[in-house]
């Protein structure tokens, strides 16, 4: 991956040796603003200590189409990112019907596998995968210099040389959105916060303003 420098900022791929940084990047800079997780301190917990997201983080990085950005040492933006299939949509839904009702974690991936269906992404692009950014993360001591947007000009990049006709993600944050939308990706699906609601017919995230819907952005590469 071709090395992007922004000040003293350098973005390369995230290999796993970044792994363990990576996770506290992920619970103190990451989780903590992302709006279906930000009024759950303990579902933070759970979602950071969670083993099979681990795992499933560990998949990603060994595909190398995820990015990290550097300050010297200090992680201060990640975007991991992999593949994805028609057939991930179903396992997902299915995955998330084995959470426990009760907990955030199993909230969380039950709306993103009820969105992500929605959305019907490959088929509607009449393709057969896809790159997925699952993450896209920036410390907040280093925003509104444009570093998302750089990351995920980057992913692209990297995108295309692995021959990926499609980059596909779930914004759950306004800003993000705006990040992609700035770079050309149009948004493929939208749900409102306030129109989820549980079988109780309770609204099940209320994330702080601006936030009020998660978008699933596409776009042709």
């Amino acid at each position: 991956v071709a090395r992007h420098v922004m000040s003293t900022i350098i973005i390369r791929e995230l290999t796993l040796e970044d792994f363990e940084q990576l996770k506290i990047f992920l619970r103190d800079r990451y989780v903590v603003d992302e709006p279906l997780w930000q009024r759950y301190p303990e579902g933070q917990r759970q979602n950071m200590a969670d083993p099979k997201k681990e795992e499933y983080r560990r998949n990603l990085i060994q595909q190398g189409t995820s990015l990290v950005a550097l300050e010297g040492e200090r992680i201060v933006g990640v975007a991991l990112a992999g593949a994805t299939y028609p057939s991930d949509v179903e396992q997902h839904r299915v995955d998330s019907e084995q959470l426990p009702n009760d907990t955030i974690l199993g909230q969380v991936a039950r709306f993103l596998a009820h969105v992500e269906a929605e959305a019907n992404v490959l088929p509607r692009y009449n393709v057969a995968k896809a790159i997925y950014l699952n993450i896209l993360g920036v410390d907040a001591t280093v925003r509104r210099q444009g570093l998302g947007r750089r990351l995920v000009a980057a992913l692209i990049e990297v995108a295309r040389s692995r021959g990926f006709p499609l980059l596909v993600t779930t914004c759950t944050s306004l800003y993000s959105a705006r990040v992609m939308s700035a770079l050309g990706m149009e948004c493929v699906h939208a749900q409102a916060y306030a129109d989820y609601k549980d079988d109780a017919g309770s609204v099940v995230f209320q994330p702080q303003a601006p936030h009020t819907e998660a978008s699933v952005m596409a776009m042709r590469l």
